[in-house]
């Protein structure tokens, strides 16, 4: 097959978005397919990557390069840029996409390609492939949704609104949509009434870490932004009153790395609270290592999202520590997998039960008994293989 991406998210991104793009490309292409990726990139080039041609476009309105003066000068006015982009278009890659369908309409015109894949968010992709099918391109187009379009609780009711009506037509003209859980695919399905969908969640993409390690402190730690209402204030609060209770060691420790909200750490933690700058995929994956307890943090009422990092989490042999709902699709992952605990993140009580579950696991040297094989079916190449499957089986048909 000859494969074209359109993602605005690629390597050398180190956004998660990116990791699940990188393998689709990287996969296809180990498959044997011929694969071209449009993305953005500090300057218009193109390079091979994965054995793909990947073809960079520079956004002018949303890149930042050169110096920090530079970027603290010109940040602020391109931030505005792409939010007045996004007012007027529900897009803040609206520019970059004029580009890069002209990039897909030249690439096109040269060989035609089998597959469209295009990637949301932002909506410059999905717009890219309708505007392609306008002017009469002929390809199967797979629609990826990685999160809620008109849903996502971040949107006030107005942008919803707008946001629905292209969804729709997005899902009724796409030939598959693919989304990363089971309560997504409802999700959309109930929006236009058809059942091309496929679920293809995330994954991780490095060697099973199989031995035990422990720290001499006890050790938790996040890696990765937070962001929203995804927050460890109530997380903060429960340890701090642990510590004044002697419930845990008083010498812990609670790393954090790659944040880049401001935090509000209380007085009693400060000394156990440790933020460190953002990191390379592959050296935050060495510092999971380094950890006793793996905390993750979503919002109660959000439903469907598996954050990218519990895949990650899953492969590190650590405890993972879910604040999350517990009636919700990471609960079931982690009680599928046996490979940590679940409190709703607005239960402290019930937060401060699973953390002393973790110190007890610290104390007594002891590995929960992860199911590997359930794991493994996780790994990145595993889940691309259920639509690189599925797009071979649909175009043999046609």
């Amino acid at each position: 097959m000859n494969i074209l991406i359109v993602s605005p998210f690629f390597s050398p991104n180190i956004q998660i978005a990116s990791f699940r793009i990188d393998a689709f490309a990287r996969y296809f292409r180990e498959a044997g397919h011929t694969v071209t990726v449009i993305t953005i990139g500090e300057r218009d080039e193109t390079v091979t990557r994965y054995g793909c041609t990947v073809h960079y476009l520079r956004d002018w309105a949303g890149n930042l390069s050169g110096s920090d003066a530079r970027k603290r000068f010109v940040g602020p006015l391109r931030l505005m840029l792409m939010r007045m982009q996004f007012l007027c278009s529900l897009d803040w890659r609206a520019l970059w996409r004029r580009r890069a369908c002209a990039k897909a309409s030249e690439l096109l015109d040269r060989e035609p390609a089998d597959v469209l894949l295009t990637s949301y968010g932002p909506l410059a992709p999905h717009m890219i492939a309708l505007r392609l099918r306008k002017k009469g391109y002929k390809f199967h187009w797979v629609a990826d949704m990685r999160d809620e379009m008109s849903d996502h609780p971040h949107h006030s009711l107005h942008i919803a609104r707008r946001l629905r009506r292209v969804e729709r037509v997005v899902l009724r003209e796409a030939d598959l949509v693919t989304t990363v859980s089971r309560p997504l695919v409802d999700q959309f399905r109930q929006l236009c009434g058809h059942d091309r969908f496929l679920e293809v969640r995330n994954g991780y993409d490095y060697e099973e870490v199989r031995d035990a390690s422990f720290q001499p402190r006890f050790t938790l730690g996040y890696v990765g932004r937070f962001y929203g209402l995804s927050r460890p204030d109530n997380l903060f609060e429960v340890l701090a009153e642990m510590k004044r209770r002697g419930e845990i060691p008083s010498d812990f420790r609670f790393r954090i790395v790659g944040n880049h909200l401001r935090l509000v750490v209380p007085e009693a933690i400060r000394d156990n609270v440790e933020q460190e700058a953002e990191v390379p995929h592959d050296e935050a994956l060495a510092i999971l290592r380094q950890l006793d307890v793996l905390v993750m943090i979503h919002p109660t009422g959000r439903r469907g999202v598996y954050t990218g990092k519990v895949f990650d989490y899953l492969a590190s042999n650590k405890p993972i520590l879910a604040l999350f709902d517990p009636r919700d699709v990471v609960a079931d992952l982690l009680a599928e997998t046996r490979a940590g605990f679940v409190a709703d993140n607005d239960d402290r009580e019930g937060v401060r039960r699973k953390i002393l579950e973790c110190l007890r696991l610290w104390r007594d040297r002891e590995v929960l008994p992860r199911d590997w094989e359930k794991i493994r079916q996780y790994r990145r190449k595993n889940q691309v293989g259920i639509l690189l499957k599925h797009l071979e089986a649909t175009l043999r048909r046609h």
